[in-house]
């Protein structure tokens, strides 16, 4: 549209081509600092202490910064074991471990580590018999409770809820969050280990441990137009700072890839997403048989509503397993990913993780808002 002598300078610089110029320098400025160690700076930067090692794996401590009142309260968390733990401790405004140890609590943190050669023959009991129960013992003796909170994220609230079901006099609560329980619900996930086309037992006798870009192209199967709407997502948003420096730090996460052991991973495809041996309570660990109903604290499933990895069918299903007293659910916004670092919803998992954490502290009921108190 050509510009007459009477349009305004107001009309003229409210037009869509216009109005966008302001933000083209930033944009080549954000753009041009997309791989530079600047956005970068500070992943996984909670400040911590190592409470030991066993074999790859580390037991974190994150404390209550001065100034904060403790709440009284611990928090054991188990990531997922196919991606780095810092998912939860992206950076400063973006993390769960940093939003808890703010509202007072003291945070346990095992990091599965990287696995190495020879832990190909790492097996799930080892996974969770040995390491995780090392950490939460651990983790009890350091905070001086012979129960303590648990929360699993992924894959490792799976281990989560297999651990409070062979230890249920160690743990106090279990929250859950984007855990798959029932791995026949038909996610896209669910499709692809079980299309009988990859013979998982030959990878990991070939492989060793799982490589991790084969994992990596799996998920990426599973939302083949994913890339393109990152992109499209960096294109738009390029111009605010704050936007690219999440996108940089996601995708610096992604990088770090981690391999699946190839035992471990050989088990977890047939007993659990081919078989669904542990919501059928037939999966045995070791010599032991793992029933979910002898979980004794109260449970806090957490399910994103767009999550495609681990449908919120899968999550809710040990509903079928508990007594109903025992469970609540609460929904959270976004994917499983989103839920967690998302702006528009982690506030929403920090609110119900405190709410729920303080609500079940020593069997009593607590409501922050109203700082209110009462015996259950």
């Amino acid at each position: 549209m050509a510009l007459t002598s009477s349009s305004t300078s107001k009309e003229i610089w409210h037009r869509p081509y216009i109005s966008e110029l302001w933000k083209f320098p930033l944009r080549l400025r954000n753009l041009s600092l997309l791989k530079s160690p600047l956005f970068k700076k500070g992943l996984a930067g909670t400040p911590h202490q190592e409470l030991g090692r066993r074999g790859r794996c580390r037991l974190l401590k994150y404390s209550p910064p001065k100034g904060i009142e403790p709440s009284g309260e611990c928090l054991f968390i188990t990531p997922s074991l196919i991606n780095r733990y810092y998912i939860l401790d992206l950076y400063s405004g973006c993390s769960m471990v940093e939003a808890m140890v703010d509202r007072g609590y003291t945070v346990y943190l095992l990091d599965w580590g990287k696995p190495r050669e020879h832990d190909r023959y790492s097996t799930l009991e080892g996974h969770i018999l040995n390491w995780l129960n090392w950490a939460v013992d651990q983790a009890k003796r350091d905070w001086g409770s012979e129960r303590i909170p648990m929360l699993g994220q992924c894959i490792g609230g799976t281990f989560a809820a297999i651990y409070s079901a062979l230890f249920p006099e160690k743990i106090k609560s279990l929250t859950l969050l984007t855990a798959p329980i029932d791995f026949h619900v038909e996610g896209a996930f669910y499709q692809w280990a079980n299309e009988g086309r990859v013979n998982v037992s030959e990878m990991a006798e070939v492989w060793g441990n799982i490589r991790a870009e084969f994992l990596q192209q799996t998920f990426k199967m599973l939302t083949p137009l994913g890339e393109v709407k990152q992109w499209q997502g960096l294109l738009k948003s390029s111009w605010d700072r704050q936007f690219v420096k999440k996108y940089a730090a996601i995708n610096a996460w992604v990088a770090d890839q981690v391999p699946f052991p190839g035992k471990a991973y050989e088990k977890f495809i047939h007993d659990l997403y081919r078989d669904n041996l542990l919501i059928k309570g037939e999966f045995e660990l070791g010599e032991r048989k793992v029933n979910l109903k002898k979980i004794s604290c109260p449970v806090f499933v957490l399910y994103a509503k767009s999550d495609i990895i681990v449908p919120p069918e899968s999550s809710l299903a040990i509903e079928e397993v508990l007594d109903t007293h025992q469970v609540e659910q609460q929904s959270l916004g976004g994917g499983h990913i989103g839920c967690v670092i998302s702006d528009r919803h982690q506030k929403n998992l920090w609110q119900s993780c405190d709410q729920w954490l303080l609500k079940n502290r020593e069997g009593r009921n607590y409501d922050r808002r109203n700082a209110k108190e009462t015996v259950a």
